[in-house]
């Protein structure tokens, strides 16, 4: 599908120019503006694609680019929209990609909070582990932090369908 339209250099996807017939001109497709759900697009045979997924498939030509079922999702590892380097981006599954959002509705997302009615371990730490919610608690908020972003790496990432 990319053929020879598209280059990726230093962290970059670039589009070739039609216009020009004579030289040959490349747009950078990252300082485009986002769109209203803050992901960079291009435009591809009349068809609008994400950046990110573009470049995963420049990387991952095995890849299913048009199958837009909950199991191939594009995941940016860091939750930059507009880091579309392939070192950030990751295929995996509704679920998971739904781990990684840090904020929801304008509220920051940590995966762990404080129980007033807990008196011994107050901090409690939440996670998915094969599709299912899971808790434990701490006696600080640290050991919640920590337990959480290393329950989010066992579980967060695996390999996708191609």
């Amino acid at each position: 599908m990319l053929g020879n339209m598209f280059k990726y250099e230093d962290g970059k996807l670039y589009k070739r120019d039609r216009r020009y017939k004579k030289e040959i001109v490349w747009l950078c497709l990252n300082d485009n503006n986002p769109n209203k759900q803050g992901y960079n697009t291009c435009y591809v045979n009349n068809r609008s694609y994400r950046l990110h997924r573009l470049v995963y498939l420049f990387h991952n030509p095995d890849w299913n680019i048009h199958d837009i079922s909950r199991d191939n999702s594009i995941d940016h590892m860091n939750g930059n929209k507009l880091d579309n380097r392939i070192e950030n981006l990751k295929c995996v599954n509704n679920s998971q990609n739904q781990q990684n959002v840090s904020i929801r509705n304008g509220k920051e997302i940590k995966g762990y909070y404080f129980c007033k009615g807990e008196r011994n371990k107050p901090w409690r730490a939440k996670w998915f582990e094969n599709g299912k919610q899971k808790s434990k608690c701490f006696e600080t908020k640290q050991e919640a932090k920590d337990f959480t972003e290393e329950m989010r790496k066992l579980y967060h990432y695996r390999p996708c369908k191609k």
